[in-house]
């Protein structure tokens, strides 16, 4: 049997061949995946890991596309979509279990309608917080991997783990977690809080991000900061903003945002990701590390 028809025997119309990933990312860029699913659950989870592995069949794993790159030429392999099956938050006590397809402004405003407080800082975070727990997100001086308590996943083999706080680290848009498997849901400690006092934080933060942020398609920070300076502003004091490759330009509101402008391509992307990587460095003697995951191939 081949891997097509042992994807349509288990999954049926689940599985699409040839997806274009462009619609599935924030930058709105990315050639097709040869093979694209969003498990229902979490067995059925299980099940396209194991598929994957028998036919060898490499496998990426996206939630909302944002922080990610996708080339023109697609993903070789399977890619598997963490989305509305894993959306959810359960309450207990001051805890609460979320799966890890929720998304982040869903999880700040949901958490304060249940009267806790610690993850308002999360509103306006692209993106869900699987992809956010792996990259240890976070905004205005909080981090998520501050609130994680445990952490539930699919192992390369097909089989439910679980890993606690103490087996857990985390760094700067960073943590062990990466080749573990595929997280499906989250513990999160929290605190009893004042929902007029979280939904004040939530509206400051959106705020504040809508007055930084473009609204062009963008996969938010390109490079990652230097421990005493933001990125953005070496990049603006570079005399970048504004620079354009194709349909890509650095934002003129913050020059640490790459925006689509209608026609962008991920070369275009890449390219002037170069461009302002090879500037700083002559100007400043400082090497621009990527904050965006670049995942597949050139066209």
């Amino acid at each position: 049997m081949t891997i097509k028809e042992e994807l349509r025997k288990k999954f049926g119309s689940a599985v699409r061949l040839n997806e274009p990933l462009a619609s599935h990312t924030s930058w709105q860029v990315g050639g097709p995946a040869d093979y694209y699913i969003a498990p229902r659950s979490v067995n059925e989870l299980a099940e396209v890991i194991k598929v994957s592995k028998q036919f060898e069949l490499p496998l990426f794993v996206m939630g909302n596309g944002t922080n990610l790159l996708v080339l023109d030429g697609g993903i070789r392999g399977l890619v598997v979509h963490i989305g509305a099956a894993f959306s959810y938050i359960k309450q207990e006590k001051y805890g609460v279990t979320v799966g890890a397809g929720t998304a982040m402004t869903a999880l700040a405003r949901e958490t304060v309608e249940k009267r806790l407080s610690g993850v308002e800082f999360a509103a306006g975070i692209p993106g869900t917080l699987g992809g956010a727990v792996i990259m240890n997100a976070g905004a205005f001086g909080n981090y998520i991997g501050e609130k994680i308590q445990t952490v539930r996943l699919v192992s390369d083999s097909g089989a439910n783990l679980e890993l606690s706080r103490e087996e857990l680290s985390f760094g700067y848009r960073c943590s062990n977690l990466s080749g573990k498997g595929v997280i499906f849901e989250i513990d999160l400690l929290l605190k009893g809080g004042n929902p007029h006092e979280s939904l004040r934080l939530i509206e400051g933060f959106i705020a504040e991000r809508r007055r930084r942020h473009p609204e062009q398609p963008s996969a938010g920070s390109v490079f990652r900061n230097f421990p005493d300076v933001p990125a953005g502003k070496i990049i603006e004091q570079a005399g970048l903003k504004g620079i354009k490759v194709g349909g890509a330009e650095v934002s003129k509101k913050h020059a640490n945002f790459i925006v689509n402008t209608g026609e962008a391509t991920a070369a275009d992307i890449m390219t002037l990701m170069e461009k302002v990587r090879q500037v700083v460095k002559e100007k400043y003697a400082l090497e621009l590390q990527p904050e965006v995951k670049i995942v597949g191939e050139e066209s």
